[in-house]
Formats: C-alpha cells, sequence, structure tokens
C-alpha cells in the first residue's frame, strides 16, 4: 500500500557557503539519506516530497562534527506491504521455484504451488508455469492479481522487505482466469 507519511525529526546539515537556504539543503540531506531506505514503521521511502525546518539549530559538542542540527516536518512517500492486501502485479521472471511479480517498487513471489489449484509443471522455455489438467499459463509479462500472505521484515542481515504471495484464492490469478469465474 503506498502512503504519504508526516515525519517530524532533527537533521544534522553540514554548512554549505554555496547555498544558505536551509530548508533546500535539508530536502536534499533527507532525499540523500532516506529515499531507497527501509523504515520498519514507515516501510520503503520511495520519495521525500517536501520538509520544513520548524526550530533554530543547535550544534552538539561533538569533535570532528561540524553539522547544525535543525528540527524538521517533512513528508515521504512510502510502500508499506500489508498483510492480506490484494495487489496487481506484472510476473517479471519465473523459474522452477516459482515466479516473480513485480508490485512497482519491490517484487514479491509466488512459490510454484501457490500459483494455481492444481499441479504446475515449469516451462523454461516460455518462462512460465501451465496448469496439468486445465492447460492455463502464466509467463513473464502478464498481469496478475494476488494476496500478500507473508511478509518479511527489513532487518539488518536481509536489507530488504520479502514479499510471500497466493493466486489460490477466487478472484486471483491473471486476469482471463478472473474473467472466466464471473
Amino acid at each position: 500500500m503506498y502512503t504519504l507519511v508526516e515525519v517530524e525529526d532533527w537533521i544534522g546539515i553540514i554548512p554549505s557557503l554555496n547555498d544558505n537556504n536551509i530548508n533546500r539543503l535539508v530536502l536534499t540531506e533527507l532525499r540523500n539519506n532516506l529515499e531507497g531506505s527501509i523504515d520498519p514503521e514507515i516501510g520503503l521511502i520511495l520519495a521525500v516530497l517536501d520538509a520544513h525546518v520548524v526550530s533554530d539549530g543547535i550544534i552538539l559538542p561533538l569533535p570532528g562534527d561540524p553539522r547544525t542540527f535543525y528540527r524538521v516536518r517533512f513528508r515521504v512517500l512510502a510502500f508499506k506491504p500489508v498483510m492480506l492486501e490484494v495487489v496487481k502485479g506484472i510476473v517479471r521472471d519465473a523459474r522452477q521455484p516459482g515466479i516473480f511479480i513485480s508490485l512497482g517498487p519491490i517484487d514479491g513471489f509466488i512459490h510454484k504451488s501457490q500459483i494455481m489449484d492444481e499441479q504446475v509443471e515449469y516451462l523454461p522455455e516460455r518462462r512460465g508455469f501451465r496448469g496439468v489438467k486445465t492447460g492455463r499459463i502464466v509467463e513473464t509479462k502478464d498481469i496478475v492479481r494476488a494476496r500478500i500472505v507473508q511478509i518479511s521484515k527489513h532487518t539488518k542481515r536481509t536489507g530488504t522487505l520479502r514479499i510471500a504471495l497466493t493466486m489460490r484464492q477466487p478472484y486471483l490469478g491473471k486476469e482471463s482466469w478472473i474473467k472466466g469465474q464471473r
């Protein structure tokens, strides 16, 4: 789920002789440090939209640290997956264990046992899977609808979010499969 989040925090800025617009310096600092990072509460930070300094700067007595710290209010656009959320994505790749779905800023994974309510066979030449009974095929570049069934939270060891998906429920899967269920 995409969300707009307003945050207030202290930001350290190195003084600049080239630019005395503190709001612009703060925005640049936030964009350089936050965009593309994962916050456990906010999710994957896609963009810092704006920033406004809300206090006077303070200098901490830290040897060798030239930064001035400002209290800043800023807005970010974030992607935070939600358990059981239905998402739409494009099949980016298919391998023997399952398929990878591009959800926009991050990929999700569907294990081959979660693709259909039947046994599937891997089609390496088509980079996809085919249902043994129905012959339905899902392959790269197909648009699919899936449900989030597991989210591995960001840790320092993994460095990323992992999202497990399923298409084994009514009204999930390829668009052509869903039309047949209505």
